[in-house]
């Protein structure tokens, strides 16, 4: 499962808004590492690209599709091939477990440059609950009009909310995924637009808190619904904490990774299900 809506805009923040002087000293050859692993999912989730200079306003940055890519768990190795053009990598053997407590080594080889990194996989979210198991979509009344039909879907989405509870006795970060499981849509309103009927997914900021709270009437689509709360490992955690900086003393970034720019990092989660059903 792909979370790199969430990741990009962090690592976008970060890594790319180093003083210049510490651009300066970056070689042409070097490059950027966005590598995230899960427990209990595939591995697909290793970006490389090159890193650009502080003064491109936009992110110039180009995929990197021929790196040589090892992931490492005690005396077991696991290479990894390219998914495609977008300097995605994965792994694809079904052998490779990510479980609570792995170390895993990361080693990536490309034009000369050996980066290494290593994270530890942590425990999982526990204790999570949802308010609500079934939401159920009322009939729109469309003989009495568009005024009587909007009052109905408006009550609808503002009683729709679902709270997502779990365990966080040490405030520690974690993030929420909600994602339709069914491949066909089957929309809940009329002319809902076209182009709006995909596979929902919903992907949350990363929280300290022990509850987030999200519309199920914001949905498009009948069917089941998967809500996945993910813990977030310590470099992951330092990487989001460290996302303000003052203007006047810009660092680089939290990094885990020796020999390039980048992290690293581990993720544990539990899953929850609802039904969004007609009533």
């Amino acid at each position: 499962m792909n979370k790199y809506i969430l990741y990009t805009v962090l690592l976008s923040l970060f890594f790319f808004s180093c003083v210049e002087e510490n651009l300066n000293n970056i070689a042409e050859n070097q490059f950027v590492v966005e590598a995230f692993i899960y427990a209990g999912e595939p591995i697909n989730d290793i970006r490389i690209k090159s890193s650009f200079p502080l003064a491109d306003e936009e992110d110039t940055s180009v995929p990197i599709n021929d790196a040589q890519v090892t992931l490492m768990k005690g005396s077991q190795s696991y290479s990894l091939i390219s998914s495609g053009q977008d300097g995605f990598y994965h792994y694809p053997g079904n052998d490779a477990e990510v479980s609570t407590g792995d170390v895993f080594h990361l080693e990536i080889q490309h034009n000369g440059i050996i980066a290494t990194a290593q994270t530890i996989v942590p425990t999982p979210t526990t204790g999570l609950q949802l308010s609500k198991d079934t939401v159920l979509v009322p009939e729109l009344p469309l003989r009495e009009g568009r005024e009587a039909v909007q009052m109905v879907i408006g009550e609808f989405i503002r009683n729709s909310s679902i709270d997502a509870m779990w365990d966080n006795p040490n405030d520690d970060l974690y993030f929420m995924i909600v994602e339709s499981l069914s491949e066909q849509t089957d929309p809940i309103f009329p002319d809902v637009v076209t182009n709006a009927l995909e596979r929902f997914r919903f992907v949350s900021e990363p929280t300290n808190d022990s509850m987030l709270t999200f519309l199920s009437g914001t949905l498009v689509s009948f069917g089941t619904y998967q809500v996945r709360v993910y813990h977030i490992n310590q470099e992951y955690a330092a990487l989001y904490e460290n996302r303000e900086q003052d203007s006047r003393d810009l660092n680089e970034p939290p990094s885990n990774v020796t020999n390039a720019l980048g992290v690293f990092s581990a993720f544990n989660s539990q899953n929850a299900f609802f039904e969004l059903a007609r009533e």
